[in-house]
């Protein structure tokens, strides 16, 4: 797997990495009460994660669970602030060596990627495929992608790059902070850790390298555990479906979608339908907003949510449809609330 890091711990524990690790964990969280309390024993607090990490007695805090709603049914493991920090001090060291080893058509949770980035690379192999003959798309989405990922797995994926003993003792007490001690094989890491999105990103990195060496797709995308495949013949799509379902089982995991239709039919990915010359938004998203926009108008009309943070939530949609044909939408969904006291 090419070259392996041996040195990290120093700069994970060196003093300005925990500063602006503090700085980027507490970013829009300044008014919560575990942020203040931290801050006003910023240079304790630091220092004592500083000597846990060094000496390698440092242990994750409880965990607060909460469910989600939107885009779907998740529960949330949100960890105590200054696990936060301490994986925001991994991540600088560790993030762009694990961000160098990934496909360049991988697009979560990295800098200059996205879900725009990734419906504009569909987009554009569209345009340039359609021209020429005719497509199929492979569209997959794995079941419950992080409570599937084995503590094993995600340990070894960290090691295909790491190598440093003291990195790996800390990023190891992260991923066992949700095991039974009684489990020999635990699965599932939170959905809500920072350092849990670039385990899940490197467990799909696993299966992006064998998709381009193995199976020598020129034409695939993945955002998280959502991945398109675009092929010429139907009988190559479902065959590239048989081999993804296989990789999928060889490492505890198993589709919770699976489709192979013709491009004439549209993309579903990142939120959008996507054809070669046009995009339009996903019915789930348009049904998402009319249900956010009733529900903030009720809270409005209570007092219960401010202008501001409407204006907020709204701009954010705006600027999801911004990349969609989707003028005429945008004016009927959002001339259909009006917000009053």
């Amino acid at each position: 797997m090419g070259t392996k890091h041996k040195r990290l711990i120093e700069g994970v524990i060196d003093w300005d990495n925990l500063i602006q690790s503090h700085h980027r964990a507490r970013r829009g969280k300044r008014d919560r009460h575990e942020v203040n309390v931290f801050e006003a024993n910023l240079w304790e607090e630091l220092g004592a994660l500083q000597m846990e990490m060094l000496w390698g007695s440092y242990q994750p805090g409880r965990y607060r669970r909460f469910l989600v709603y939107e885009p779907k049914l998740r529960e949330i493991l949100a960890a105590p602030y200054r696990d936060r920090v301490v994986q925001h001090a991994i991540c600088a060291l560790c993030a762009p060596i694990w961000d160098h080893a990934m496909i360049d058509d991988s697009f979560a949770c990295r800098p200059g990627k996205g879900t725009h980035a990734g419906a504009d690379r569909i987009e554009g192999w569209l345009r340039g495929m359609t021209a020429t003959g005719p497509v199929w798309v492979v569209k997959m989405d794995v079941s419950k992608y992080f409570a599937s990922i084995r503590h094993g797995l995600a340990k070894s994926v960290v090691r295909d790059k790491i190598s440093c003993p003291d990195t790996l003792c800390l990023i190891d007490a992260i991923i066992d902070s949700t095991a039974d001690p009684d489990d020999p094989d635990p699965v599932g890491i939170p959905v809500g850790n920072l350092l849990s999105q670039w385990i899940a990103n490197l467990v799909g990195n696993r299966i992006d390298q064998w998709a381009k060496r193995e199976l020598r797709l020129k034409r695939y995308a993945r955002y998280m555990d959502d991945m398109v495949a675009l092929v010429r013949t139907k009988h190559e799509a479902l065959a590239i479906r048989d081999e993804f379902e296989d990789k999928l089982a060889s490492m505890g995991m198993r589709f919770s979608k699976a489709s192979v239709l013709p491009a004439s039919r549209g993309v579903n990915f990142l939120g959008y339908r996507i054809w070669a010359h046009k995009r339009l938004l996903r019915r789930d998203s348009v049904r998402r907003i009319k249900r956010n926009l009733k529900a903030m108008r009720w809270q409005y009309a209570r007092g219960d949510i401010d202008l501001p943070k409407i204006q907020q939530r709204i701009q954010s949609w705006i600027a999801h449809a911004d990349h969609a044909n989707a003028d005429s939408l945008k004016r009927q969904v959002l001339s259909s609330v009006r917000f009053r006291r």
